[in-house]
């Protein structure tokens, strides 16, 4: 097999290897706006590629020799639209794809799994979010809303928080968040981790009157659960309401979507909106890290951070 990849693929690959030292555990986006089509994800062992058209032989041998330049044993092609709701088709995979798998992001251990979802364990345009709040999170009692599998709750743990709480209301993304602890040296029991919706979570919040220094919320752009349907652009609207009534004086909020129906601009307003506009002032966030970083104001990570001010 001869190791030729699309020149465009070889040009960010390069860009990245310049700039990032690999191990055989080490996670990083070898492919961001270089293709609108096809974005990959190095997690360790595995070349993960988020395919927003169909693939064909060619692709996948490309895939592979991509896999091989970067040390990863295994590559994975994983189709971002669902096909006949029929999940059996939502991948391609190497034989020998392990079921699980270990990557490591600063020194913060993450278990991956090749069929769950969308994503396969950690979202990587987080990254610099996830430093940005161990370094500021020490003695401080932080709340991890739609937590996933817990990457912004083990930062806050590792940071020295006082108090982290998960909650999801997939409890299998919790056990998964636990897992991810027990990796890294964290006692479960010192931590908690609440399946629940999380507007009934919050309710529960504001009865027991129970406070939060930091609190994180990342939802979905739309989900679907026993407890009905979630649409960010109508939802996020009560999530915000109740936050505001349990983040403590001078608390931050850091709020993160992926929603392609807002820019980082439309995305703050939407929320100043929704708060107090003299309460709360901007605080200032790390960019992106260069290997996530996206052009496109409307397909890349929007995140920004508030503080709750005193008066």
């Amino acid at each position: 097999m001869k190791n030729i990849l699309p020149s465009h693929w070889e040009l960010a690959t390069t860009k990245r290897l310049n700039k990032f030292t690999l191990d055989q555990q080490t996670t990083i986006r070898l492919i961001q706006d270089e293709d609108p089509e096809i974005r990959c994800d190095r997690l360790g062992p595995v070349c993960w590629f988020y395919c927003y058209r169909h693939t064909f032989t060619k692709d996948h041998t490309a895939m592979a020799n991509l896999a091989n330049q970067v040390g990863s044993l295994y590559w994975c092609a994983h189709f971002m639209e669902n096909q006949d709701n029929n999940t059996a088709k939502l991948l391609q995979y190497s034989n020998d794809l392990p079921e699980e798998w270990v990557g490591t992001e600063e020194n913060i251990n993450y278990y991956f799994r090749k069929s769950h979802g969308k994503s396969p364990g950690l979202f990587l345009d987080q990254r610099a979010n996830r430093r940005w709040l161990r370094k500021n999170s020490r003695g401080l009692r932080v709340l991890n809303l739609f937590s996933y599998t817990g990457g912004f709750s083990l930062a806050a743990a590792l940071g020295r928080a006082k108090e982290v709480v998960s909650v999801d209301q997939n409890r299998s993304f919790l056990e998964w968040s636990k897992r991810n602890f027990e990796l890294n040296n964290l006692r479960v029991k010192d931590w908690e981790f609440w399946a629940a919706d999380v507007r009934y979570f919050l309710q529960g919040c504001i009865r027991r009157m129970r406070s939060f220094d930091l609190i994180i919320c990342d939802p979905p752009s739309f989900s679907r659960s026993s407890n009905g349907l979630f649409r960010i652009q109508h939802d996020l609207i009560d999530i915000l309401q109740q936050i505001d009534k349990i983040l403590a004086l001078n608390g931050q909020l850091l709020l993160c979507t992926n929603y392609e129906g807002w820019n980082k601009d439309s995305f703050e307003r939407y929320v100043r909106t929704k708060l107090s506009k003299t309460r709360y002032r901007n605080i200032d966030l790390p960019d992106s890290d260069s290997d996530t970083f996206s052009k496109n104001a409307h397909t890349g990570l929007k995140s920004f951070a508030l503080q709750k001010a005193v008066t």
